[in-house]
């Protein structure tokens, strides 16, 4: 197989992986925090499960494999029904991108342990895949921080705001989601138009990826 084949194939796969296994893993786990915080609509729903076929949307599952920009069924979450709404929508927003953080970090750990315990191609494929599923999830752990509506950082901000923000953005809520998905698409996409000369939020979430990586330096030592 040519690198420009196995390029491809790598593509494609890491856009499978985040529909089969991050996308559930992260609605699993932030269902089972709401349930825990007192709303039970989630699991409700059937969404408390890691089975990929309840949280996939025809839509934006194929959208994901296209152009790699697309999303999952939206979780419902009552914050009403929580024991505290306000402070179960922020420890939701922390959630989501927490949970994709501790995920990169496992995948990535596991990624270099298994390099070094495998042999053979069997050892380079497993190691591209749990390498590829921890950059997935590095990546979608940081868009969810962006501080734009829909996303994990403007929740964040939404409810540790004061009445001011919340009057302004209720007034002017269909420009500001607007605009907010214009910049998301820019953002996504200016970093592939300009061949990486500009390209903040792929300098963000390598940023993150480096960290990250410091946290197998470990691995030689104990398996290598």
């Amino acid at each position: 197989m040519n690198t420009d084949a196995l390029s491809l194939v790598m593509k494609y796969l890491s856009r499978a992986l985040m529909l089969l296994l991050l996308m559930p893993v992260l609605n699993y786990v932030k269902g089972t925090v709401a349930k825990k915080m007192g709303d039970d609509t989630a699991e409700m729903a059937g969404r408390i499960t890691l089975n990929p076929m309840a949280h996939l949307d025809l839509l934006g599952s194929l959208m994901i494999m296209l152009v790699g920009f697309g999303w999952s069924k939206p979780l419902p979450i009552n914050y009403n029904r929580m024991k505290n709404s306000r402070v179960g929508a922020v420890v939701m927003a922390i959630t989501g991108p927490l949970t994709l953080f501790i995920m990169a970090i496992l995948c990535k750990n596991i990624a270099e342990i298994l390099y070094y315990l495998l042999t053979g191609m069997t050892g380079v494929a497993v190691y591209l895949i749990f390498s590829i599923l921890g950059s997935l999830a590095t990546c979608i752990g940081v868009i969810h921080l962006l501080p734009l509506p829909g996303m994990d950082g403007f929740t964040l901000i939404y409810h540790l705001a004061g009445n001011k923000f919340v009057s302004w953005y209720h007034r002017n809520q269909r420009t500001i989601d607007q605009v907010s998905f214009y910049i998301l698409l820019f953002l996504f996409f200016v970093g592939d138009l300009t061949r990486g000369a500009f390209d903040p939020l792929g300098w963000i979430i390598a940023f993150f990826n480096f960290i990250f990586s410091l946290t197998t330096l470990w691995v030689p030592f104990v398996f290598g």
